[in-house]
């Protein structure tokens, strides 16, 4: 049974998403690094970068764990080695960041229909 949402949990679910746009395009930059033969280095700046702005974003809305999964990503992109290994370490990142991301949003939906039910429990029936 679907019902409406809270205001404040619209307001909460619409912060998470628009955090899509930031996210994708990191994914868009990792994708690119791993199929590119040369240049790698400029677009590993650019994911070390766009991680990092994306890290201090979730801290200051207090998404901690996203924020520390963002910095993981940073921190991969900026260590060296084996380049199929390091692609491998930041898609499996940027997949967990995909998926807390989208767990943090069912969750805001799922608390806010319980509370739904527990305020219609409440009620006085007539």
């Amino acid at each position: 049974m679907a019902g409406k949402l809270s205001p404040s949990a619209q307001t909460r679910l619409a912060l998470l998403e628009g955090f899509f746009p930031l996210t994708s395009r990191l994914h868009t930059l990792i994708e690119q690094w791993a199929v590119a033969r040369a240049g790698q280095e400029t677009l590993n700046g650019s994911i070390k970068r766009a991680a990092d702005q994306l890290k201090l974003k979730f801290m200051g809305v207090g998404l901690d764990s996203l924020s520390q999964q963002a910095g993981a990503i940073a921190m991969a992109a900026a260590r060296g080695g084996n380049p199929a290994q390091k692609a491998r370490i930041l898609r499996e990142n940027m997949a967990s960041l995909k998926f807390q991301l989208d767990l943090a949003m069912r969750t805001v939906v799922r608390d806010d229909m319980d509370a739904q039910a527990q305020q219609r429990s409440k009620e006085p029936q007539s």
